[in-house]
């Protein structure tokens, strides 16, 4: 029986195209429930709650390789993947550009006073304020510097803005004047107007962003979360908020979602909420099947993935 590859992501006539000709030894699966031919899978595109009974009751046994249409992958049992050999790939990458813009978004939305002018104008008041916050020369701390923060520094310094970028080794990165170690975080913090969390979860992640760091943040900080809901302590930032230790805070992921109704948030005039969708892209479609299409040719030659492959020690 001919091995197969599984499209649970959809893809455009075009790009089945280019799939099938590069890989004409597999069959390539579009039916959502192939029951009989589960055994033949050896590739999975695509990602469904589904696969994780399937994956564990051993009903996928020729199954090497899966990627993900996501960048994070902590809703995933990486162990799971890892105990039965099964190569991890994701869509890092394809989020930059839409996140980036969302973090922009939300900054000028507060800064260049977007927000009460929307707000007056559902009452047709004309009230010009005083004075209004200009982003260059303002220093934004990039907490996360993969793709997305990679593409929000880039935006910043068309803004004129100084970056300093925070990862876990303090390796270089392009458009970041600085680059530091998340264990140096807590001493700079205080010479950062803006904060972008675009952090993954991990085990070292969870709660991260708590009422000590907070605190040690300059007062009327910006805080934009496009990273991971998990990453911040609701109850923390609330009281961060407060205290004007942050001034605007810009949210598109929370702990729980959706957010509860009741909520302090919703009803706090210093925060925007969006509803976890900074990521979604124009482009999806495009940007994953590139990644996808550049994988599979390494794979049919027997080489190492060279897109985004999951580090399971480090769980991204």
């Amino acid at each position: 029986m001919k091995k197969a590859i599984w499209l649970i992501q959809d893809t455009t006539a075009e790009q089945l195209s280019e799939l099938k000709e590069c890989a004409p030894e597999f069959e390539f699966i579009t039916d959502q429930d192939p029951k009989e031919m589960l055994a033949t899978v050896e590739i999975i595109y695509g990602w469904k709650k589904e696969l994780t009974e399937l994956i564990s009751e051993n009903k996928l046994p020729q199954l090497r390789w899966l990627q993900a249409s996501s960048a994070g992958v902590d809703y995933l049992d990486l162990d799971l993947f890892q105990k039965h050999d099964i190569t991890l790939t994701n869509g890092s990458g394809i989020h930059g550009i839409p996140i980036a813009e969302s973090v922009f978004g939300m900054l000028l939305f507060y800064t260049r006073g977007i927000k009460k002018a929307s707000e007056d104008q559902k009452d047709a008041m004309w009230d010009q304020v005083t004075r209004l916050i200009e982003l260059r020369g303002k220093t934004i701390m990039i907490v996360g510097t993969g793709k997305i923060g990679f593409e929000v520094g880039r935006l910043a310094k068309a803004f004129g803005m100084e970056t300093i970028g925070v990862n876990r080794s303090g390796r270089q990165v392009e458009y970041m004047d600085t680059v530091i170690k998340q264990t140096e975080m807590m001493v700079e913090l205080p010479k950062a107007d803006i904060v972008v969390n675009s952090l993954p979860l991990t085990d070292e992640t969870n709660g991260f962003y708590n009422e000590k760091l907070f605190n040690q943040m300059k007062k009327h900080t910006l805080f934009i979360n496009v990273g991971r809901g998990a990453s911040v302590k609701t109850g923390d930032l609330i009281q961060a908020i407060k205290s004007n230790n942050i001034a605007f805070a810009g949210l598109d992921v929370f702990e729980e979602e959706p957010l509860a109704s009741d909520s302090p948030l919703w009803k706090m005039p210093e925060v925007l909420i969006t509803p976890h969708i900074s990521g979604i892209a124009e482009h999806f479609k495009k940007r994953l099947g590139a990644i996808f299409l550049e994988n599979l040719m390494a794979y049919i030659r027997n080489e190492s993935l060279p897109k985004n492959v999951v580090d399971y020690s480090r769980s991204y």
